[in-house]
């Protein structure tokens, strides 16, 4: 609640607080696989009303917020969580949040493991956990946590014009088959 109070109280008014995270784990070209690129996911974050976006973004990211931030995005980079080195207090921060975008990475199981609304940007190079067929809608694992995939012929472009009405609907629990 000292989280959630915090980010409600950095700069405007706002009904929502929103953790985001934008690229995925592992090593090498599997980050780059899993993640979506800068300037796409800024796209997304612009001109959300009421909302004020949280990175949940581990590993280097203060520099990619604060040029966000200077780009007009109400978005925060909390200096006093590390979640390379304190799990409990990242995890209070995904739970001070109302809703979680995030691509496949840790964020989605914290989020999902709090039954928090989420949506999962899932890239085309996904692991069997998400099942491959694209009428699963839903993590199989997580109820709440829902499926915006990577098209291999619209790229990022259907995935996060899926991501962006969610975010302009409230960021409704997810709907739709968890398996088929």
């Amino acid at each position: 609640s000292e989280l959630r109070s915090k980010y409600f109280s950095s700069g405007n008014p706002v009904r929502r607080i929103i953790g985001v995270s934008w690229r995925g784990g592992g090593t090498g070209d599997r980050i780059k696989e899993k993640s979506v690129p800068l300037n796409l996911f800024k796209q997304l974050l612009k001109d959300i009303p009421d909302f004020r976006f949280v990175s949940l973004q581990y590993g280097q990211s203060k520099e990619i917020v604060d040029q966000w931030r200077n780009d007009g995005i109400d978005i925060i980079h909390d200096d006093s969580i590390n979640p390379l080195k304190n799990m409990d207090d990242w995890i209070a921060q995904v739970a001070a949040c109302d809703a979680v975008l995030s691509v496949a990475n840790t964020t989605i199981h914290g989020a999902g493991g709090l039954n928090l609304p989420t949506l999962c940007l899932l890239s085309l190079n996904s692991d069997w956990r998400w099942l491959r067929n694209p009428a699963v809608k839903r993590s199989y694992w997580y109820p709440s946590v829902g499926i915006a995939r990577q098209d291999e012929n619209s790229g990022w472009t259907s995935a996060l014009h899926q991501s962006r009405n969610w975010l302009l609907s409230g960021c409704p629990q997810p709907s739709g088959p968890c398996s088929v």
